[in-house]
This record gives C-alpha cells, structure tokens and sequence, in this order.
C-alpha cells in the first residue's frame, strides 16, 4: 500500500499529538515508542519510519508545542498595538497552567536530558532563542512607542528569562508558595521596576 504525502504527514501529526499525551503522563525516560504508536492508532513496527529515535519524535512534540503558542501570540499581537498588552500576553501564554502542565513538563525533561545529549541541547537552545525573540520584539516595541525605558535590552531579557523559568519550576512542582497567579504577580512587578512602567491604578 503506498503512503501519500498527506496521508504520512497525518500519521506523523498523530504520533506527535500521542507523544506529547504518553510523555506527559509518564515522562519521557519511561515512554516507549510502542505504548506511543498504541494510543496514535499506528503498528508499533512502524513508528521508526516517521522517526529515526524516541529523543527526535520528544523534540518534534516540544516543537510543536512551542510553535502553537508561537502562533496563537503572532495573532494575538495584531489586535494588541500596546507593548504593555503584548508583554501581558506574553506572559499568559508562557506561564504554566498550573502542577503538572503538560507542556512545561516536557520542558522540565528537556533540560534535564540535554546536558547528555547534543541534539537535544541544540534544539531546545533553538526554542530558547525564539522565545527570548519575542520577548526582545515586545521590549524593542515599548522602547519604541515610548511605553518601555531599557537601557540593555539583552540583559534585561536574560534576567527575566530565567526568572520566568526558576518560578515555572515552581509552580509545575505544585510549589504551596507559588502558584500560576503569584507568578505572573513577580513577572509584572519585576517588568514594571525593569522597564520603568507605571503602577496600575488602585481599584476605587
């Protein structure tokens, strides 16, 4: 039976959509391509013709996590002329949903593989980057709009990276002194100090 293009790309789309549930269940160490191919409807035997290793078929899951948050922020920007809403949603997008978000779990096995593995450092520093992008775009912008005052951008988007990063840890772990909206309570203070943004007016 020969495979058309759009029929291989279906199956590989469902692999990655199973890949993304059995990782985020089990975590990626205890995920095997077998229970992986079960729960996407495909032979396990032909798991490997889409992808060459269970590591590529984890990055492709991250990635395609990554880009639909990617996009779903590109849209939201064109209705959001204000840097300081494009920074909030941000924020909103980046920010776990809470213990056990799926997404930031694969995250958290990300970082703990790379320091032993080389592609998969290369291609989470990729996804770092383009993260890291947006954020410069958004701080470019409010300097630009005269919202923003930042005298290093790159510094600033460093710190607050790893700001953001150290408390997503938090809250996926079900820290009891850190949740979703304490979180994005830190983020907005630290941007507001760093960028010299004006306290939001007291409810009356």
């Amino acid at each position: 039976m020969v495979i058309t293009s759009a029929q291989a790309e279906e199956r590989r789309r469902a692999l990655i959509d199973a890949a993304i549930a059995v990782m985020s269940e089990q975590g990626v160490s205890q995920s095997r391509l077998v229970d992986i191919g079960r729960r996407a409807g495909i032979s396990p035997s032909q798991v490997l013709y889409y992808f060459g290793s269970k590591a590529e078929l984890f990055i492709e899951a991250l990635r395609a996590g990554e880009h639909e948050l990617r996009a779903e922020y590109l849209a939201a920007v064109e209705r959001l002329p204000a840097a300081v809403d494009r920074l909030e949603r941000l924020l909103e997008l980046a920010a776990p949903t809470g213990p056990g978000d799926y997404r930031l779990l694969l995250w958290m096995d990300a970082w703990e593989l790379a320091p032993r593995n080389a592609e998969v450092a290369r291609q989470l520093q990729q996804l770092e980057d383009d993260w890291t992008s947006l954020l410069s775009d958004v701080v470019d912008h409010g300097i630009a709009r005269g919202e923003f005052a930042c005298e290093d951008v790159r510094q600033f988007v460093l710190r607050f990276s790893a700001l953001i990063d150290g408390l997503t840890i938090q809250v996926v772990l079900g820290s009891p002194h850190i949740d979703r909206d304490r979180m994005l309570e830190m983020c907005r203070d630290t941007a507001r100090r760093e960028l010299s943004l004006p306290r939001p007016e007291p409810l009356r």
